[in-house]
């Protein structure tokens, strides 16, 4: 099992990378991701995403919200 600590790390720093990715601000970057539930699913499969580069998980997560409905 993983620590929450460590899901939190991760999650935080995947925010980061995609505000970087999209020259946005980490908080304009979470409110982005948390509006159309990328938040949520980086928790909820951490467990994949981790294994993968941030830069393949911008990416997924940009599409994601774009398909619930987001533009960036």
């Amino acid at each position: 099992m993983f620590s929450s600590k460590d899901i939190s790390e991760y999650i935080v720093a995947l925010i980061a990378a995609f505000a970087s990715h999209y020259s946005m601000t980490d908080a304009e970057a979470y409110r982005y991701l948390n509006q159309y539930g990328a938040i949520k699913v980086m928790h909820d499969y951490y467990d994949v995403m981790h294994t993968q580069s941030f830069d393949d998980m911008v990416q997924s997560m940009a599409s994601y919200c774009q398909r619930k409905g987001g533009h960036l």
